[in-house]
């Protein structure tokens, strides 16, 4: 066993001639602050192996025997489920199982001593019966007595009887196999209930007055007492007691104790086989579910952190959003309204409507080209590949440039956030893909990996320096995608070019 542990320092006692007098009570509170301080400060400490319980007075503390005893629970609490149940059912059936071999072995012995009595009652009665009848009448006479033992030789074989005696009804030995017994009047537990006509059977220690004989034979016998009624008369005039060798019971009894054993245990093994694998089935289904549900709470966190900095990088893409349109504003549509509004105040009479028309008309085209920058088209009824083919088919309109399809996206429609984040990735990457690589071929590729939307746009243009910083697009694009719970990413393939690949969920 480890030696208990020690929570620290023990404060120490004060003895009779150091306990504070009255005014003088400062040192020894000091003492105790001074202790629980060093024990906050470094904490439990534990002595070496082999080194017995820690000095504290004449034994362990009170905190080390309250440690010590709360081990058990710490440990039983760290088992699994299916191990404490299998502690706690082994037990309980092991348990249940001695108790009730234990009875039912006690029960198949009565029951076997009895039927053993009872068959060895009915030989016995019926050889020396007939030669105890004279005993309604008086004594024992010379001839009775000589046919007794001879029955009784005769009955000492058919019943392996290796002692006999006869009882007069008032309990006075009539005959007996042992020497210096007829005659005498010894007490018999037996005796009462035989008189009153029960066949009383037991196993004897032979500890009686009467069993000096029965114990120079053998330390226990079978004692049996059988009631011998007048023939002419229900009424017991003898008693006969006799005593057999209990080797045949013995080997009854213990063919019937094993296989009363083995029936339990058979059974009490299946019991606790059948529970446990029951038991360790719920387990595992618990631990399943546990395990699944810290994954969950585990992506939970690292999603509510994602979306923490994608939030606080998204207000920042936002501000540069707005600034981006007041710059369109303010370079494009503000100076033509501005020239517009010169030219009606200050223009020559005949050219200033000329003028300030072409500015107006150079104004309002602006504010419809930032009107269609902003605005989307309506995806709502469209399905996915409808939306792939719509963002396709706007950049070839507008650049004029053929892009190459392969779609075969998950069937369903997906959420409107989601088809959002495909029409403003695809539009985002195919501009780029204009921007910085015009003459070459751009191929966009959509398809299912289990339940996400693989979207890919790539191009075999000169690809990404390796130092480039993402912009407000590329940012832009990788908020939207993140924030439905998707994944994002630009990588150069092997052959060249760029690869804008997003990952989307397609739950409805």
């Amino acid at each position: 066993m480890p030696p208990f542990p020690s929570l620290g320092p023990s404060p120490p006692s004060v003895g009779r001639d150091q306990r504070p007098r009255h005014g003088h009570r400062s040192n020894h509170s000091a003492t105790k602050v001074e202790w629980a301080s060093e024990l906050a400060a470094n904490g439990p400490t534990y002595p070496a192996k082999g080194a017995g319980w820690p000095s504290s007075g004449d034994g362990p503390t009170r905190i080390d025997r309250t440690v010590w005893r709360a081990w058990p629970a710490r440990t039983w609490g760290r088992l699994r489920l299916s191990a404490r149940f299998a502690l706690a059912s082994a037990a309980i059936l092991c348990a249940g199982a001695l108790i009730l071999g234990s009875w039912v072995t006690r029960e198949i012995e009565t029951s076997v001593l009895r039927r053993v009595a009872a068959d060895s009652a009915l030989y016995v009665e019926a050889l020396v019966g007939p030669n105890l009848q004279s005993l309604a009448t008086g004594p024992l006479s010379g001839p009775d007595r000589g046919e007794l033992g001879a029955a009784l030789d005769r009955a000492r074989l058919g019943a392996r009887v290796v002692s006999a005696k006869v009882w007069s009804p008032d309990g006075t030995i009539v005959f007996a196999t042992g020497p210096g017994l007829v005659g005498r009047r010894p007490l018999s537990r037996g005796l009462p209930a035989a008189l009153a006509g029960s066949v009383v059977s037991e196993r004897s220690d032979l500890d009686g007055e009467e069993n000096v004989y029965e114990r120079s034979l053998a330390s226990s016998l079978i004692e049996t007492y059988i009631p011998i009624r007048l023939v002419s008369a229900d009424r017991v005039i003898a008693v006969v007691e006799f005593y057999q060798l209990p080797d045949l019971l013995e080997l009854e009894l213990d063919r019937a104790r094993s296989s009363t054993w083995l029936i339990i245990a058979v059974a009490t093994a299946g019991m606790y086989a059948l529970l446990a694998g029951i038991v360790r089935a719920g387990s595992d289904t618990i631990d399943a579910q546990r395990r699944d549900l810290e994954a969950t709470v585990a992506e939970l966190a690292s999603t509510a952190v994602r979306l923490r900095e994608v939030g606080a990088s998204r207000a920042e893409t936002d501000e540069a959003v707005l600034r981006r349109v007041a710059r369109e504003l303010h370079d494009g549509l503000a100076q033509d309204l501005a020239a517009a509004l010169l030219m009606l105040e200050r223009g020559a009479p005949g050219s200033r409507e000329g003028h300030a028309r072409a500015a107006i008309e150079s104004a309002l085209s602006e504010v419809r080209s930032l009107a269609r920058g902003l605005a989307l088209p309506d995806l709502a009824p469209l399905d996915l590949s409808e939306v792939i083919e719509q963002a396709c088919a706007d950049h070839e309109r507008k650049t004029g440039r053929t892009v190459q399809r392969d779609l075969d996206p998950p069937a369903g429609s997906p959420a409107l956030p989601t088809k959002i984040a495909v029409y403003r990735v695809l539009e985002e990457a195919l501009s780029n893909a204009f921007r910085h690589a015009p003459s070459a071929a751009v191929h966009v590729r959509a398809f299912a990996d289990r339940d996400r939307l693989v979207v890919e746009c790539v191009d075999d243009g000169p690809g990404l320096p390796s130092d480039v910083v993402a912009g407000l697009g590329i940012r832009g694009m990788r908020e939207r995608v993140e924030l439905i719970g998707g994944g994002f990413e630009i990588t150069r393939p092997s052959a060249g070019g760029t690869c804008v690949r997003a990952t989307l969920p397609v739950a409805t």
